[in-house]
């Protein structure tokens, strides 16, 4: 882009997420006894850039998020003997657990079997998202180095997305049996509470962003392109609870990073259409590089194989691909032995469209 050019884009990106992961282990039985949650995320993301010259440019990016979380209610009842009492059998683990008058009819790894999922609800966030204030830089003059370059950027995270959306979940009550008398649930809503950190528009908190892109020309018409991106947020937490508004739990701000590596092929140089291959690393660390790691996270990453296509002409620009991911991993948190649960997408959509003016 020549100095004082402008430009303007749009992008989308789609993410259901609904494959259950304990470190890197699929918890299939989730899937079987219709028990995942399911994140569904579309989030739209603004950006305009200003040329300040031909090696130096800044970017602001204004995403605006819609999300949804669907999660399951099983059957809460007890099967219960002549006596009222319920029936119990040990796992194998040791640990004994009661029989559901409902089973699932799918047993988990420790052979236990929880009660059948009866329904499914949802909460829901909407908002504008945290901004990105980017400043980049090429290393090497732009017009001697037109086969390759690399470029440094440096911005800040601005919490100006919604960090506490509150929603009404349900709920099954259940009035326990005896003798004789099976138990009772009814599904109610409420109470309220935030939703997930998962599907909040914004987290609340201020961060530093570290980029990193590179390329090199290798044949004609075949790039090859590294690029990285590194957001810590100094503070430990922004004061959000997790789950009930009474909960004295808070979400940690966690730092997050993106890593690409891959290659171009510009097959038609005439309309300006190139093929792309890139392995995708993302994810969010079990501690920070800046200041203090406490509270809930839910550390993980997940490695992706990234196919696209791209068009450029006219100065305009627009990129569609479809990272599949090839591990996930919900790793360790600090202070934790044992890794939690998190749900994981097999793919997400990213689309892109811009113009420089």
């Amino acid at each position: 882009m020549e100095k004082g050019s402008w430009a303007g884009s749009i992008g989308h990106r789609w993410q259901y997420s609904d494959r259950h992961f304990v470190g890197d282990e699929d918890q299939v039985y989730r899937t079987q006894e219709g028990s995942q949650v399911i994140n569904d995320l579309h989030l739209i993301d603004m950006g305009v850039a200003y040329q300040i010259s031909k090696r130096f440019a800044v970017n602001l990016s204004i995403p605006y998020s819609k999300a949804t979380r669907s999660q399951s209610l099983t059957d809460p009842r007890f099967l219960r003997d002549a006596a009222g009492n319920p029936v119990t059998y040990v796992n194998n683990e040791g640990t004994t657990n009661n029989v559901f008058l409902n089973p699932s009819g799918v047993q988990r790894p420790n052979g236990s079997t929880n009660g059948a999922v009866i329904a499914r609800y949802q909460t829901e966030a909407n908002g504008l998202g945290d901004m990105k204030l980017l400043a980049t830089g090429w290393i090497f003059d732009a017009d001697t180095s037109k086969k390759g370059n690399i470029s440094f950027g440096l911005g800040v995270l601005f919490p100006t997305g919604e960090k506490d959306v509150i929603d009404i979940p349900k709920r099954t009550v259940v009035t326990r049996g005896g003798a004789g008398v099976d138990d009772t649930f009814t599904i109610q809503d409420g109470p309220a509470v935030y939703v997930d950190n998962s599907i909040q528009p914004g987290a609340g908190a201020w961060g530093i962003i570290f980029d990193l892109y590179m390329f090199r020309q290798v044949l004609t018409n075949v790039t090859l392109f590294a690029s990285g991106t590194y957001i810590a947020t100094p503070e430990a937490d922004a004061g959000v609870r997790s789950g009930a508004t009474t909960s004295t739990t808070i979400w940690s701000v966690g730092d997050s990073y993106l890593v690409r590596a891959g290659g171009g092929w510009n097959f038609w140089p005439e309309a300006g259409l190139t093929l792309t291959l890139a392995g995708r690393f993302e994810g969010s660390p079990a501690t920070d590089i800046i200041g203090e790691s406490t509270g809930r996270r839910r550390p993980g990453h997940a490695i992706s194989i990234e196919p696209g296509i791209v068009w450029a002409k006219n100065g305009w620009v627009a990129s569609f691909s479809a990272p599949v991911a090839v591990y996930r991993n919900r790793t360790t948190s600090f202070g934790s032995t044992s890794p939690g649960d998190a749900a994981f997408a097999d793919f997400i959509t990213l689309l892109t469209v811009g113009k420089s003016f």
